[in-house]
């Protein structure tokens, strides 16, 4: 059985003081793979904290200076990440820097997922502060660990303290995304924060939440938006949930980005299952580029692991930056050491080996019967990516169909009923790519009752 539940503890400022510093104002392109961010801050009157630097996340290789003394250094381009600025006096006006390189090329085979500028399956890149910045307030004395041990008996553990019985659980799942709350403490210093109690599992050929058998109508979300690229607002982001949920989805798989986590918070209180990618290397061909990506991805799993959301690791997709085999099974079982309470998936299609809770194939034809014969007696087959079709004819599109609810009715009704899931390409369109269900503005392409009404009918809804 794959563990019990999850917590979060939300990385945006909710339980401590804290100040909106946004992101920051003043930014100098010194070349396209430098970028330099500057803003003043003024320290409120009544600060009486330490103060800490909390940034959501910076492409790739942020250097921060405080007042001209450097604070640290962070690499990678999709974990969020803090520095503690000691205590600073209330009402003092400070200089915050941020020097960000992110290389165009593959020199550090750095996470990039579908970064490489605009054109076929590529899109425009990100580089520097693309999540929000702020100062948060603290005491000398505080929490830095918010890793939860949620059991299924009803307990919540957090540094050896049992901080929450509630006898039986009501478990979670999304038609019942039923979330506790509870407060961790330290002295002082009070997070808030929240814990849901499910599993997930794999039984032979089928899949299992909460001792049910599941089936998974996933969607393909690349969280890309016009103008701003990979940022979103709050709302954005809970409107492709809703989006998701509307069309009678119960996954989405967050593909080769890593989300704000205000998204996998909308998608614990809302209810949608998450299967997580890494974002793909292009080159995973030195000891170098496989330690730093291990490193990243490793990061990735422990910030995410609390979501009870989250039920799918895929660390690799396809075969992307043509990671050795050797490597490609160390990542499996680094995965399943870091977090063993989810499934893991060891390459999402094309190339893979013989450590894999799920069998995923790739398949944008209107043929996928001959999948079945794929599917090991013990190991499920999920189609991890199908569908792509598009009612234009931009620039990239793999089939085109003149009325998309109907095509996609037609490809979903022909999976075998031994598939144990699907992912459909894709929830919206993303810059020249037009195979979304919605437009890159989020307009309705298909009436989306016609689509639910297609999975509510492959869930047995």
């Amino acid at each position: 059985m794959y563990g019990a539940a999850g917590t979060v503890s939300h990385p945006l400022p909710q339980a401590r003081r804290d100040l909106w510093v946004g992101v920051l104002d003043v930014t100098v392109a010194h070349d396209e793979e430098r970028l330099r961010a500057r803003t003043i801050f003024r320290v409120p009157d009544d600060w009486r904290e330490r103060t800490l630097l909390r940034f959501g996340a910076v492409d790739w290789r942020a250097t921060v200076t405080l007042d001209g003394i450097e604070l640290g250094t962070h690499e990678g381009g999709y974990a969020h990440f803090t520095f503690d600025a000691g205590k600073l006096e209330p009402g003092s006006e400070h200089e915050l820097v941020v020097e960000a390189y992110d290389p165009f090329d593959d020199a550090f085979g750095q996470a990039k997922g579908k970064q490489r500028g605009s054109h076929d399956i590529w899109y425009t890149r990100t580089t520097g502060i693309w999540r929000p910045v702020w100062i948060e307030g603290v005491p000398d004395r505080y929490i830095t660990d918010t890793t939860l041990d949620v059991r299924m008996d009803g307990t919540v553990w957090w540094n050896g303290d049992c901080i929450l019985d509630v006898g039986e659980p009501r478990l979670w799942s999304p038609s019942d995304p039923h979330l506790y709350d509870v407060d961790l403490r330290l002295g002082d210093d009070v997070v808030h924060s929240y814990v849901g109690f499910r599993t997930i599992e794999k039984r032979g050929r089928d899949l299992y939440l909460n001792g049910e058998r599941l089936r998974i109508a996933g969607v393909l979300d690349q969280g890309f938006w016009p103008g701003s690229v990979y940022s979103a607002t709050d709302e954005q982001l809970r409107a492709d949930v809703e989006a998701a949920k509307a069309l009678g989805f119960n996954l989405a798989r967050k593909h080769v980005k890593v989300e704000d986590p205000r998204w996998y918070a909308h998608c614990d209180r809302l209810g949608l299952l998450v299967a997580q990618d890494m974002p793909s290397s292009h080159s995973l061909a030195t000891d170098a580029a496989r330690t730093q990506f291990t490193g990243e991805w490793l990061e990735i799993v422990e910030q995410l692991r609390n979501h009870p959301s989250v039920v799918i690791w895929i660390p690799i997709n396809e075969d992307w930056g043509e990671p050795p085999p050797d490597f490609q099974r160390e990542l499996v079982r680094r995965t399943r050491a870091a977090d063993a309470s989810r499934l893991v998936i060891d390459a999402s299609g094309w190339k893979q080996l013989d450590d894999t809770d799920l069998v995923d194939v790739h398949d944008y034809g209107a043929e996928l019967t001959k999948h079945v014969e794929k599917r090991r007696d013990e190991i499920p087959l999920w189609i991890g990516e199908l569908g792509g079709l598009s009612l234009g004819t931009g620039e990239f599109v793999y089939r085109h169909v003149d009325d998309l609810a109907d095509g996609y009715r037609r490809i979903v009704e022909q999976i075998p009923d031994d598939v144990c899931g699907f992912c459909w390409t894709q929830l919206s369109d993303v810059e020249q790519e037009q195979n979304g269900l919605l437009t890159y503005d989020r307009e309705w392409k298909a009436d989306p009752a016609a689509i639910r009404a297609v999975n509510e009918a492959f869930l047995g809804a």
